[in-house]
């Protein structure tokens, strides 16, 4: 699949520094209208629904959910790395392990997914805090979009299609700007609900 995108010229991988460059900003704009349009769309509406009927209506315990879909990505990452590294994985010194191809790509996804857990949680709790009730809203939405992007980003990452794992991470980052600046700047609410 990987390299279907990258036949199609749909990659950040190597090449001219200005091409990249103009992919890379192409693929942020991208990302910032889709986060801004989210919070309208039929699928975050069904979403946060089917979140609030079946887990809770609090954007806290949200994020107390989302710790148990990040979890098991880890130890699902580490369980894969140990079986399948040849020889075993050397738990002795594990920031020394050099395995390739795919048990490598699932060792880096699980650690990258921790390191995104610190943002979320953060996010959330304090947003949650100094927000309105309406920018509340807008943040229980986009953190349902967090919470689909980061499921999804280990696929991406470990199948090796760069520039969909660009626009997975991308999507979770800017989730968390946008939950910023409708908490802290009011009048940001209107430009995001001007969709």
């Amino acid at each position: 699949m990987s390299s279907l995108f990258r036949n199609a010229g749909l990659t950040l991988h190597g090449g001219d520094f200005s091409l990249m460059s103009l992919k890379f900003v192409t693929l942020q704009a991208i990302v910032i209208n889709t986060v801004r349009k989210w919070p309208s769309t039929a699928l975050a509406k069904l979403l946060l629904d089917v979140v609030r009927s079946n887990i809770t209506d609090h954007v806290v315990h949200f994020a107390l959910f989302y710790l148990f879909v990040i979890w098991f990505h880890l130890i699902l990452g580490y369980i894969l790395c140990v079986t399948l590294t040849p020889g075993g994985y050397p738990n002795r010194a594990p920031r020394a392990y050099t395995a390739e191809g795919a048990i490598y790509r699932i060792k880096c996804s699980a650690e990258n997914t921790f390191e995104s857990i610190v943002f979320f949680i953060v996010a959330v709790i304090v947003l949650d805090k100094v927000a309105n009730d309406s920018a509340q809203e807008l943040i229980a939405s986009w953190a349902v979009l967090v919470m689909l992007a980061r499921t999804i980003y280990p696929v991406f990452y470990i199948g090796d299609i760069d520039i969909l794992r660009t626009f997975t991470f991308g999507l979770s980052m800017n989730s968390y700007l946008f939950m910023c600046l409708v908490s802290f700047f009011p009048e940001f609410q209107s430009f995001v609900k001007s969709t």
